[in-house]
């Protein structure tokens, strides 16, 4: 066991330290998966009570494999812990044998459905940031480059994976998920920028105010900001597991099980809030054009306060009405029609 523990630069009691924190990783792992369970549901609920239509049965699809692949990779963790503590678990050695040495059950299929699922909840953040910004390819260009990098070095991980064993990290692997990890980063935190920075400036135009509670929930759901800042501290931790003590080791371990959870929550979260209908409809991110309406009444629909508007849930106006609309501002005025804040 010794020349184990030299070998790793390892004490006996970080040996120790790091089983435990594989055990309570664990454990942590089981409540946000039952947190995601939850979303889950609920937000399968709405899609089923709104029909299926196209677009129902697509998010159907996704949050259904994000869910059930986390549920695999659960109970693949769960095996995995098994076999460390009852199987192996006789004495340390024993254990650090089969931690270090030994091949693990579905250990490739784990790396697989996890960087699917990124991959996944990336392209949800993507699809919601090119609906806001009124279906223009051009603001999610960049983004679509930095999925197709993402997904190849995600590919160049499963290679090296699959080609070693766990105690073997080499630098081009270290070096592939720092790559995929940073080119995550940017995926998701480039999005989550620019759909809040797309919300604020809507809302400021139309004078919705976002000190609300409405408007926290709708700029930390839609723009995912709790995945976007998993990922950063994922990526910094990572890079201090390397060069730190064990301690980092246990943060690194706590970090990515939340993300692993967080990856299906975020993007299942913005799918329950489009089929809930407390999205804003995706046709009122582009604002028309009013070319029925004098410059008076224009001014006065622009700059109205939606919140002295008595009996209005709204956050929003839908100027979509005002197309064929007559001249006058008093009949205008009254093809207002209200929606939901978010």
């Amino acid at each position: 066991m010794s020349s184990i523990l030299e070998e790793f630069g390892l004490t006996e009691a970080d040996a120790r330290y790091i089983f435990q924190t594989q055990l309570y990783t664990d454990i942590l792992f089981i409540f946000c998966h039952a947190i995601h369970t939850c979303v889950f549901f609920v937000a399968l609920y709405y899609t089923v009570k709104n029909g299926f239509n196209r677009q129902g049965i697509v998010f159907v699809g996704i949050i259904t494999f994000l869910w059930c692949s986390e549920s695999v990779i659960v109970g693949l963790e769960w095996a995995f812990l098994n076999n460390l503590f009852i199987v192996h678990g006789a004495t340390l050695d024993s254990k650090l044998q089969y931690a270090l040495f030994e091949p693990v059950p579905g250990r490739l299929t784990i790396d697989v459905l996890r960087g699917l699922n990124v991959i996944l909840a990336d392209m949800v953040l993507i699809w919601r940031c090119w609906v806001l910004y009124g279906r223009n390819w051009k603001v999610v260009s960049v983004l679509s480059l930095f999925l197709i990098a993402e997904t190849t070095s995600f590919a160049m991980i499963l290679a090296a994976v699959s080609a070693s064993t766990v105690s073997e990290t080499t630098i081009s692997m270290t070096n592939w998920v720092l790559a995929y990890y940073a080119l995550t980063v940017a995926t998701n935190s480039l999005s989550t920028f620019l759909i809040i920075s797309r919300i604020v400036r809507f809302s400021n135009a139309v004078n919705i105010s976002l000190k609300t509670y409405r408007g926290l929930v709708e700029i930390l759901v839609e723009s995912a900001l709790l995945y976007s800042a998993i990922y950063i501290c994922l990526i910094i931790l990572y890079a201090y597991e390397f060069y730190s003590d064990v301690v980092f080791m246990g943060m690194y371990a706590y970090t990515q099980v939340m993300s692993c959870s967080i990856t299906g929550i975020a993007p299942t979260l913005i799918i329950a809030r489009v089929m809930a209908g407390q999205s804003r409809p995706n046709d009122s991110w582009t604002r028309p054009s009013l070319p029925h309406m004098g410059t008076n009444t224009r001014s006065m629909v622009e700059s109205m306060q939606f919140a002295s508007l008595p009996h209005s849930r709204a956050g929003y106006i839908d100027l979509e009405d005002f197309r064929h609309t007559p001249q006058s501002e008093n009949e205008g005025s009254r093809r207002i029609e209200y929606g939901r804040a978010f």
